[in-house]
């Protein structure tokens, strides 16, 4: 009979905190496009004699916002520690850090969809390290970070991916993570004996095939009598698998100290609740709200609330008067082709949509002033500034007796489509309707114009 595994799997996932400064210095946090070394100073390069300064006080509130959400129970006067290990990537030796042998973390238990949560805490961040050239980029050193460790409850892959997406959604509701940084993840995998961590796993598409690589080769080395030992393990992206970094060490080989320049973090109980006070409402809060209180289907109220600025303009929509129920499809369709289109989000710096203009443009076609492919049209315009539609000229729809005249008008300019027609190839309406809107500017109803040319034909 097969032996079958029970599978633990457990995350560290690290992300990276959504704040203008570096966590001790005042060096501003990089972004992708900064030349190297660019963003530095000797508090994060480790230089001699530096010493850190206060914890950024934005990365503290972030950090909290993103503990409340997790439920988890926030700890005052917690110490800063220092975790040696001897790397390319580590300036002054020791990383600080709210984690360790004796330390106790910024916040600990919780849960999420069903999953626990031993643990979260700050830290900083090391440098960068390239391999193939030996170069080293400070430029991330002392970036504000935050760790959230997981009890080892996950079963599969697709469990974790699925509930990682969650995560992520959720922490885009506080603006919590830095959007463009991304989260890296450390995978702890057992099946029959010690626990494998893979290291850095930055994509979820990466998660995944490391972790469905993982069980199968632990127990592919069980049935060969290998024994499965506690180790450290990469994953390499172009072979598929994971690949042996070194024995996992264990606590006492970082030789945690508490770091003697800097105070206990005190977070008050009366700052916890203001915070609390302040958090917007979550993704699932989001989704009851949509079904209760507009009563729109549950495909169009996910969608929305996969974005938090998607759904905040719809709500906002709503409040200008409009049925949204009935208009939805303005919102989840024809507002994220004209941003797909464009390769925007609502949230980007240059883009600003102002619902009531999208409202304009929907009560004019309610109104049978305009018609919905002339509204379309203007809103490819939208982007990256809306405007108000009622200081545009020659929009409205035109009258039967002009779209009569376009109608015979197309019907006059293509012979060869109007034989088609009558030979019976319905396609060839298709394109003498389309000629018309094109002639009319998309400003002949769409019914008007086939009853005509149907008549006429």
């Amino acid at each position: 009979m097969e032996k079958t595994f029970p599978v633990k799997i457990g995350l560290e996932i690290h992300g990276y905190l959504n704040t203008r400064e570096k966590l001790f210095c005042k060096c501003l946090v990089p972004s992708i496009s900064d030349p190297p070394n660019s963003r530095i100073c000797p508090i994060c390069t480790g230089q001699p004699g530096s010493k850190p300064m206060l914890p950024n006080e934005e990365a503290v509130i972030k950090f909290v916002q993103i503990a409340l959400l997790l439920k988890s129970k926030i700890n005052s006067g917690v110490y800063w520690y220092r975790k040696h290990y001897d790397w390319a990537d580590l300036p002054k030796g020791y990383q600080l850090t709210i984690s360790g042998t004796h330390a106790t973390p910024c916040a600990t238990g919780g849960k999420f969809l069903g999953i626990n949560i031993i643990e979260a805490h700050l830290e900083e961040d090391p440098a960068q390290w390239n391999p193939e050239s030996g170069g080293i980029n400070y430029n991330r050193s002392g970036s504000p970070l935050i760790e959230i460790v997981t009890a080892p409850e996950f079963s599969s892959s697709t469990e974790v991916i699925e509930w990682l997406k969650n995560l992520i959604l959720m922490l885009s509701y506080v603006k919590a993570i830095r959007k463009n940084a991304g989260i890296k993840v450390d995978v702890n995998v057992s099946t029959y004996g010690d626990r494998a961590e893979i290291k850095n796993l930055n994509s979820l598409e990466n998660i995944k095939k490391a972790i469905d690589y993982e069980i199968k080769r632990q127990i592919e080395n069980y049935e060969k009598g290998v024994e499965q030992k506690r180790e450290t393990l990469s994953f390499d992206e172009k072979l598929g698998k994971t690949i042996k970094m070194r024995e996992k060490e264990q606590a006492k080989d970082y030789r945690f100290i508490k770091d003697p320049d800097l105070p206990p973090l005190e977070i008050s109980k009366k700052v916890v609740e203001k915070i609390k006070h302040s958090l917007p409402e979550t993704p699932k809060q989001k989704l009851e709200k949509l079904l209760k209180k507009f009563s729109i289907g549950e495909k169009d109220a996910k969608i929305l609330t996969k974005n938090l600025e998607l759904v905040e303009f719809f709500e906002e929509l709503a409040k200008e008067g409009i049925d949204v129920k009935k208009n939805i499809s303005w919102v989840t369709i024809e507002l994220l082709r004209i941003l797909n289109w464009n390769k925007k989000t609502l949230e980007d710096a240059d883009v600003d949509i102002k619902p009531k203009h999208l409202a304009e443009l929907i009560i004019l076609v309610e109104r049978g002033k305009i018609t919905p492919l002339k509204a379309k049209q203007i809103m490819n315009d939208f982007v990256p500034k809306s405007f108000s539609v009622l200081e545009k000229g020659d929009i409205e729809k035109m009258p039967r007796e002009a779209v009569e005249n376009i109608c015979r008008q197309v019907i006059d300019e293509n012979p060869h489509a109007v034989e088609d027609f009558k030979k019976g190839k319905k396609e060839s309406l298709n394109y003498l309707i389309g000629q018309v809107m094109k002639l009319s500017n998309r400003r002949a109803d769409f019914k008007v114009a086939t009853e005509v040319l149907k008549k006429l034909l």
